[in-house]
């Protein structure tokens, strides 16, 4: 039986070998990161966009049990936004803690929104029980949502600089706190 022992320099240089052949006259493709690159001040180069939750408004209706939902998406980066249609979307849930009932609604988000703009103002239809007023209130979600391809796509002016703010979620014991008080709307800011 032969034991064949290949030394670590051998593998590398056949390797380093291999890899310059394949090079061909122009070299390797040049690194493209897909994300804007952190600088150490904080400072993003390329296209800083940050499509941001802003704000999640309640509001009771004239009839007991009624509430209406209101989120308020603007741009707070220093750069436009611009992207495909489709590639984006706000999404509300709307759950009832008592009863499991949920409401979902979707919203497309703008292909372009300059910095510090507004890029959706949403109001559902008034709903006629939507939470439990007596012990359980509901819950109230919303989320921004992109396509898995836009870190990918090449446009950096579509990639979201922070995911911290694109979720706002509201407890049932925040919802049933506003639900008993006398407040007819009630506005929250994450």
């Amino acid at each position: 039986m032969f034991k064949t022992i290949i030394s670590v320099a051998s593998v590398i240089a056949t390797v380093s070998i291999a890899a310059s052949a394949m090079a061909g006259p122009f070299g390797p493709a040049p690194f493209k990161p897909v994300q804007p690159i952190p600088q150490p001040d904080g400072l993003v180069i390329g296209c800083p966009v940050d499509p941001a939750i802003a704000s999640v408004t309640l509001t009771k209706g004239a009839r007991p049990g009624q509430v209406r939902v209101s989120y308020v998406i603007v741009n707070n980066g220093a750069s436009a936004w611009r992207s495909g249609a489709g590639q984006q979307i706000a999404t509300l849930n709307v759950v009832n803690s008592a009863t499991g009932a949920a409401r979902t609604f979707h919203r497309g988000l703008p292909t372009a929104a300059a910095a510090g703009a507004s890029m959706a103002a949403v109001t559902t239809p008034m709903m006629a029980a939507p939470f439990d007023h007596t012990e359980f209130g509901g819950t109230v979600e919303v989320s921004i949502v992109y396509d898995p391809d836009i870190p990918i796509d090449g446009n950096r002016c579509n990639d979201d600089s922070n995911l911290d703010n694109n979720n706002v979620h509201l407890s049932a014991e925040t919802v049933l706190a506003f639900l008993s008080a006398a407040a007819t709307s009630q506005t929250y800011r994450p």
